[in-house]
């Protein structure tokens, strides 16, 4: 039974297989994910008023249940299961490939779309277990604060119920205290080429901004039709939107050349590759998200004592292949943990 102290409290997450029902193995070990903001969703009902002539209501119905809109925060974990919504989000995450014994890769790009990927979530309350049978992913976004890589999650469930007795069964993930800081990334970019090849990415192209923010946005739809008190698992209705943002504190020849990049307008092409400590052996843990093809979007250099910069850029599927960068998708991520299974399996 969970506590009123939300330090106490447990929540889980497991990828679900049919829509509005939640699966029946959520409450086990390793199902265990570590958001700053568990207890957020909340159900959503219509109450449907009698209009007719009287003096007093007489008469209220219950309606349809209303999507349950809600967001998840998390310090980025390397092992944590946020990466299950992110793996939802982006659509596929291939068979990992072994770096080392214990140590796995995991490929995770963008589907066409993110129909049938869905999971569910339940969260203890006091003595109540609320759950959202079924959710799926709408946004990530990726920034940087306090020191750390932060994850955020904009999420659209099917209702939140109370359809789970209890989470006593459910543990973390081993090594879930672990995780990815700030310090510990470089961001490179240069030129896209849009003959294919170009130049590699090198130490000579590496950038260092103050704070960042990516946004991986999927736009997707809330419909109710007959038989049905929840909504339909929501589709898309518009294209995918990747957009990356770089603050930086000082304007420099690099980054004071982005106008020009801008106006020109030559595209780009970028990755952010965060190492963290060894995961095994002499094998680290690595975020490494590619950006085969950016355009830029906007530039700022602010009226301030010290002059700052600030670009930010759209991803979009690059025409050819870049050099040293795989696919041609606006984005494509590439994570070594020491979870051994498939992220959307």
């Amino acid at each position: 039974m969970g506590d009123i102290e939300k330090r106490l409290n447990k929540a889980a997450i497991l990828k679900a297989d049919t829509w509005g029902d939640v699966h029946a193995g959520l409450d086990g070990a390793g199902n265990g994910i570590l958001p700053l903001n568990p207890g957020t969703p909340k159900r959503v009902v219509q109450m449907i008023e009698d209009e007719a002539a009287g003096a007093f209501e007489a008469n209220l119905d219950v309606g349809v249940f209303g999507a349950s809109d809600f967001g998840l925060d998390f310090d980025y974990r390397w092992d944590g299961l946020e990466n299950i919504l992110l793996g939802l989000l982006m659509g596929v995450d291939t068979a990992p490939a072994s770096v080392h014994a214990g140590v796995w890769m995991h490929t995770i790009t963008l589907a066409n779309s993110a129909f049938g990927l869905f999971a569910s979530y339940a969260v203890e309350k006091g003595a109540q277990v609320h759950t959202v049978p079924t959710l799926k992913v709408l946004k990530a976004i990726f920034s940087a604060s306090g020191g750390l890589i932060k994850a955020a999650f904009s999420l659209r469930g099917s209702e939140t119920t109370d359809a789970t007795a209890t989470l006593s069964s459910t543990t973390v993930p081993a090594n879930s205290h672990i995780r990815a800081k700030f310090q510990q990334a470089v961001f490179r970019m240069n030129d896209y080429t849009l003959a294919g090849g170009g130049t590699t990415l090198g130490a000579g192209h590496i950038i260092k901004p103050k704070t960042f923010t990516l946004e991986i946005e999927r736009k997707m739809d809330a419909e109710h039709v007959s038989g049905s008190q929840i909504i339909l698992e929501p589709v898309e209705n518009d294209k995918l939107a990747v957009k990356l943002t770089m603050d930086f504190p000082r304007m420099d020849a690099t980054n004071a050349a982005y106008f020009a990049a801008w106006t020109a307008p030559t595209d780009k092409k970028a990755d952010i590759v965060v190492t963290g400590p060894m995961a095994a052996a002499d094998h680290p843990y690595i975020l490494n998200i590619q950006f085969p093809h950016l355009v830029v979007e906007d530039v700022e250099y602010a009226d301030s004592k010290i002059i700052p910069a600030k670009i930010v850029l759209r991803g979009l599927a690059a025409d050819i292949a870049q050099t040293g960068l795989t696919g041609i998708l606006p984005i494509g991520i590439f994570l070594t943990n020491t979870r051994e299974a498939s992220l959307i399996a």
